[in-house]
């Protein structure tokens, strides 16, 4: 019974229309959950539109909490990344999961004097960083032009930050590509119109 089941299990493996890369690559491209309009706030309070973050290139989402020792390890190398790649329109968003103590948070970030921007998730840990699939921080979510998930990424450990920036040039340049393909599109849309 059990080489059955065995053979059985192999069979619908091996017939399976997925190989593992593309099931991969389906969850990799897969869509951004929906934030509404009144989950994320800037310092200041105003609200944050969340797909305008990425409209205008592609986006890095940190989240972090303010007793996170590898969150705020991570973060310096994040304002250096946002500051090098800004000219291609890429950028971080550092994503706050207090609840509290949302004072001292600001103090910290303004004393920091970070490259990028923040925002305060208003449900914490369970908002935002768990639509997006994570538990606890940091997490770091690469996001397309298009509204899809490049990559996701679990805490933080010195050395990480090399293939992070390896990955930011690849989400760049597949950026690019996106790009290149929606103006191939639209002036073709536009001459079959004519």
């Amino acid at each position: 019974m059990i080489f059955k089941f065995s053979i059985m299990f192999i069979f619908s493996i091996l017939l399976s229309s997925d190989t593992p890369g593309q099931i991969e690559e389906n969850k990799k491209y897969q869509l951004i959950p929906s934030i509404g309009d009144k989950e994320l706030v800037f310092l200041d309070g105003k609200s944050v539109n969340f797909s305008d973050l990425y409209k205008d290139g592609p986006l890095l989402l940190s989240f972090w909490f303010l007793g996170c020792g590898p969150c705020v390890a991570e973060m310096k190398h994040l304002s250096k990344f946002n500051a090098k790649y800004k000219d291609t329109g890429f950028k971080v968003i550092s994503v706050n999961t207090d609840t509290r103590n949302k004072g001292k948070v600001k103090s910290f970030f303004k004393k920091k004097k970070y490259t990028f921007d923040m925002v305060f998730d208003l449900n914490g840990k369970n908002g935002v960083l768990k639509k997006f699939g994570g538990s606890s921080c940091p997490y770091t979510v690469l996001v397309n032009t298009d509204g899809t998930i490049y990559s996701k990424h679990l805490g933080y450990e010195r050395g990480d930050e090399i293939m992070l920036e390896k990955e930011i040039n690849e989400l760049i340049k597949y950026n690019k590509s996106i790009s290149s393909l929606d103006s191939i599109n639209q002036v073709d849309e536009i001459k079959n119109n004519d």
